[in-house]
């Protein structure tokens, strides 16, 4: 009796390829409670951008959007508006990653959460002690890559197209929003 490996490589093939920890972590309602859990109310507040607004926020930030269209809501406690709650989308290696930006009044970077990484690798920006290093960044921050942001060894695309998404996130609030 002889054994016919041919039916081993598909089985090999999947032991050693990589495994997908794509994964949905939160709901934006969840999102919006972390990031501001004294909030009571969110009230929408949609962007369109025109395209001389566009324009302008990819001059400023040095990065360039994704779409004129931008979900935004404002924070408010007690009648009081505390800050925006944005839900935005940036390309990790090859995947989207929507994550959602709290930014204070002040415009400083309250925090923010990894809704869904869809990518095989790189999860790590999902990370607090990851996550912890933009709170309190401004547009004057420089919000760079081994400069003010510590890289992520496997995850250097995810962690750079985030610092940039965020970059351009807080020049939309001075830009648009403000």
């Amino acid at each position: 009796m002889s054994l016919d490996l041919r039916w081993l490589a598909p089985a090999a093939i999947y032991a050693i390829a990589p495994q997908c920890i794509a994964a949905k972590y939160m709901s934006v309602d969840q999102a919006r409670t972390l990031i501001f859990p004294a909030a009571d109310e969110y009230v929408a507040k949609p962007v369109q951008l025109t395209p001389e607004q566009m324009q302008e926020i990819d001059k400023l930030s040095g990065v360039a959007g994704r779409s004129p269209r931008q979900q935004v809501w404002q924070a408010i406690s007690k009648g009081k508006m505390i800050g925006w709650f944005i839900v935005d989308q940036v390309i990790g290696k090859h995947e989207l990653i929507t994550y959602a930006l709290g930014i204070n009044v002040d415009g400083s970077v309250r925090q923010f959460q990894v809704i869904e990484y869809l990518e095989a690798y790189g999860s790590q920006v999902r990370y607090l002690n990851w996550r912890d290093q933009f709170v309190g960044k401004t547009i004057e921050s420089p919000l760079r890559i081994d400069s003010d942001i510590a890289n992520i060894s496997g995850a250097t695309l995810s962690a750079r197209h985030l610092t940039d998404g965020i970059k351009r996130l807080l020049f939309l609030h001075q830009s648009v929003l403000r």
